[in-house]
């Protein structure tokens, strides 16, 4: 029998639950074992700290005495804020442990490049776990197959309403930096990340291929008073000459559940209803809603397979999220920064004793991108001030 890989987690509130969950249920197995836990707000979490102890499980609150005491370590989970990811990660990477680093990896490509030369034997994956869904699946598979021809165009765009308790819930929502240490955080470059990453891997040319686009336009604004932004729309091409559009917020009272469309010389395909429907021009069709915690557990399948000599792959290289990192970097150069949206293009509603902003006209303006491409400047919006710039980006390295 295989021995079970020793986990540490890094990070047991929030998004960590899951995380916990997907170990234990592979404990149930004998796959995984939880050796110890790293989290600063034990006081938050006495009910399951005092759980975790009970049954050997070391909690600490400082993640380096964790990765210092721990001798007899096989694995690392970070699932942390992210201006903590990339201190957490090189750290980890510097002891010699692989690494299961939750989305998004870091904010900035000069943190991405440091981890990827830091680490040529590639032990980072990261936890993009809308990748691992069987219509993301059906649909790249379609795409390999060559049901849609040529890839020549990939859309994506959705809102999910943001109040303030959403704000409010952590010290580092809606910053730009936390403390000196990067974050970037926004509907592209957190809720919505999946979006831009899958978009990366459509284009991609093998089954299991990411690709990194040539060039970037973008647009980033802001309607509630933050630090970052929660309005943004992108633009871009890659070097097969396909293009992409991305159109997300937070800022608006209506939800509109994401959805991706591909087109190809041959066809097209279109996921909707957040991911759970694929639907195609070939008939191929699938509707499968899958949670949080299932999509993880696949993360985690694909994770301890690697780990196990077993074959395959992670279900998403470090290396595989260079796509993300450079067309959010893009984004935001090409945009010239935040620009705030003028009070009288927006107003404020109360949802459950909450705030909300809801931006005059956006949902329209998000469905024209995702059918035209045409950016939010484009549209003749009295908002839209940006006036953003072409950001080519290198062809990646070949290794």
């Amino acid at each position: 029998m295989t021995k079970p890989v020793r986990f540490a987690l890094i990070g047991a509130g929030g998004i960590g639950a899951y995380h916990r969950a997907a170990i234990e249920s592979n404990e149930a197995t004998g796959r995984a074992a939880l050796a110890a836990v790293a989290d600063p707000w034990a006081e938050r979490l006495t009910e399951q700290k005092a759980k975790l102890e009970a049954r050997g499980v070391r909690w600490y609150l400082d993640y380096r005495d964790l990765l210092r005491r721990e001798e007899e370590l096989d694995a690392a989970v970070i699932a942390t804020p992210i201006p903590f990811h990339f201190d957490m990660a090189m750290a980890c990477i510097q002891r010699g442990i692989p690494i299961h680093l939750e989305k998004p990896p870091v904010p900035l490509m000069k943190q991405f490049n440091t981890l990827i030369a830091a680490d040529p034997r590639q032990t980072v994956s990261v936890g993009f776990q809308m990748i691992g869904s069987r219509c993301t699946q059906m649909l790249k598979e379609m795409i390999t197959d060559g049901k849609l021809g040529e890839v020549r165009e990939i859309r994506a765009a959705g809102c999910w309403p943001r109040l303030d308790n959403y704000y409010s819930r952590a010290s580092w929502a809606g910053r730009m930096e936390l403390d000196g240490a990067a974050v970037f955080d926004g509907p592209a470059t957190n809720a919505f990340a999946h979006l831009v990453h899958n978009i990366m891997f459509f284009a991609g040319a093998g089954r299991d291929e990411f690709a990194v686009p040539a060039e970037v336009q973008g647009e980033l604004y802001r309607a509630r008073p933050i630090e970052s932004y929660d309005t943004a729309c992108m633009r871009g091409k890659f070097a097969s000459g396909a293009v992409f559009s991305l159109a997300v917020t937070h800022a608006m009272e209506e939800t509109l559940p994401f959805k991706m469309e591909v087109r190809g010389t041959a066809g097209w395909a279109r996921l909707t209803e957040d991911g759970a429907k694929l639907e195609s021009s070939a008939g191929d069709s699938c509707e499968c809603p899958q949670g949080t915690q299932e999509l993880l557990d696949i993360n985690y399948a694909n994770f301890l397979n690697v780990l196990e000599a077993r074959g395959g792959q992670y279900s998403t290289r470090l290396a595989d999220a260079r796509g993300y990192v450079s067309a959010t970097n893009a984004m935001l150069t090409s945009s010239g920064g935040i620009h705030d949206i003028p009070a009288a293009s927006f107003r404020q509603y109360v949802h459950d004793c909450f705030s909300g902003y809801d931006v005059q006209d956006l949902g329209k303006a998000i469905e024209e991108t995702f059918a035209t491409g045409r950016l939010f400047h484009e549209q003749d919006l009295p908002w839209a001030s940006a006036k953003p710039e072409v950001v080519r980006i290198p062809a990646p390295a070949v290794l």
